[in-house]
């Protein structure tokens, strides 16, 4: 036969390029939505956490137990919402034009040094651009609302989730069994049970350390004259959800609102935050970690970047909790189910610890 000839071979190897891109892009889509039910499975490990324990607690059903939790949770989040609107409503020209300022006041301080002056262009250059793109606003502010009605939807997909997932949690875990050979569903059911366990540690040692860090950021910007600490407390606990990266970027609107008052105050802000993450890493991290999964910093940030790269926001997010997954995973199924180490772990070895004193009590309760 004769083989095809270069025409040919270059446009079969430009229809694979093409193929292996289109895979790539839904394949970088399928995960954003996999990460999505993810998220709001994480929110339902929450709500059963907390059910079960008034349910254990109280001796009463678990749903009523769910219904209440939801109803109380419900409450709490329209009444922050409703407070933090009205702040923000009542504030909002006055934060905008402090933030604004502060921008401005910290790009020209930087040019005061003289260190990028060839990098950052004249007030001419900058009218120039926005003349050029004065009429392109309609095709960005359409982009800008897809981004809102994208993270409305991923709130209301990780809502519902979360909601189904934790009314009725035995369903899924059933259905999921079916699936799995017949020999395999004790040891996988054991694994899921270590799953929910760890998951539900991790999610209360993260909410722990947000409540923490919220609080103690609030009161030192308000020691140090910042504008607006509650409201950055409140940003700085929502981002320490995410490890390492999230404190981070919470100290950027503190800074550039304490540069609005001075470069002493910046500085004061950012040794404030260092002293803060310092009391957090050798103090506040080691109690919690009593209840909290202990995730190796390197991997965690190696799978952050990872997975912001190529996902983004959302996979910066859901780092660490992925992280979690696949070190019960890799310990159970992989170095003590194939390689026979029955000590496979810290993480798998305390939840085994901690599942078999829960059986336990619960043989001791029937007993009695």
């Amino acid at each position: 036969m004769k083989p095809p000839s270069t025409p040919i071979k270059l446009s079969l190897a430009l229809f694979a390029v093409v193929v292996v891109l289109a895979i790539a892009d839904l394949l970088v889509m399928t995960i954003s939505v996999l990460l999505l039910v993810f998220a709001g499975l994480l929110f339902g490990i929450f709500l059963h956490s907390i059910a079960s324990w008034f349910a254990h607690r109280t001796s009463t059903p678990y749903h009523w137990n769910f219904s209440v939790v939801v109803l109380v949770l419900a409450i709490l989040m329209a009444a922050g919402i409703y407070y933090l609107g009205a702040q923000a409503v009542r504030r909002a020209d006055n934060f905008y034009a402090q933030l604004q300022s502060s921008t401005e006041q910290a790009f020209q301080r930087i040019k005061e040094t003289g260190w990028l002056d060839e990098m950052l262009p004249d007030k001419a250059e900058v009218s120039s651009v926005l003349a050029e793109k004065g009429g392109s606003w309609l095709p960005e502010l359409m982009v800008g609302m897809q981004w809102i009605a994208w993270a409305f939807t991923a709130i209301l997909v990780i809502v519902f989730v979360g909601l189904y997932g934790a009314y009725d949690p035995k369903l899924y875990e059933t259905g999921l069994l079916k699936i799995i050979p017949m020999h395999r569903r004790d040891r996988t059911r054991e694994v899921l049970a270590h799953l929910r366990i760890a998951l539900g540690s991790w999610l209360i040692g993260r909410l722990i350390s947000m409540s923490i860090i919220g609080i103690m950021t609030a009161i030192g910007l308000w020691l140090l004259g910042i504008p607006m600490p509650v409201t950055l407390g409140v940003v700085a606990a929502l981002l320490t959800f995410i490890p390492n990266i999230g404190p981070i970027v919470a100290a950027f609107p503190q800074v550039l609102l304490a540069l609005n008052i001075g470069t002493n105050a910046a500085i004061y802000v950012v040794i404030f935050n260092l002293m803060l993450q310092g009391l957090e890493s050798y103090i506040i991290t080691p109690i919690i970690q009593r209840a909290e999964v202990t995730l190796p910093p390197i991997l965690t940030i190696a799978i952050q970047l990872l997975l912001g790269v190529t996902i983004g926001i959302i996979g910066v997010a859901m780092a660490a909790p992925l992280l979690v997954v696949a070190m019960v995973l890799v310990q159970s199924l992989y170095v003590q189910d194939r390689l026979g180490d029955q000590n496979p772990g810290r993480l798998v070895t305390r939840l085994q610890s901690e599942a078999a004193k829960a059986s336990d009590n619960v043989g001791t309760q029937v007993a009695s």
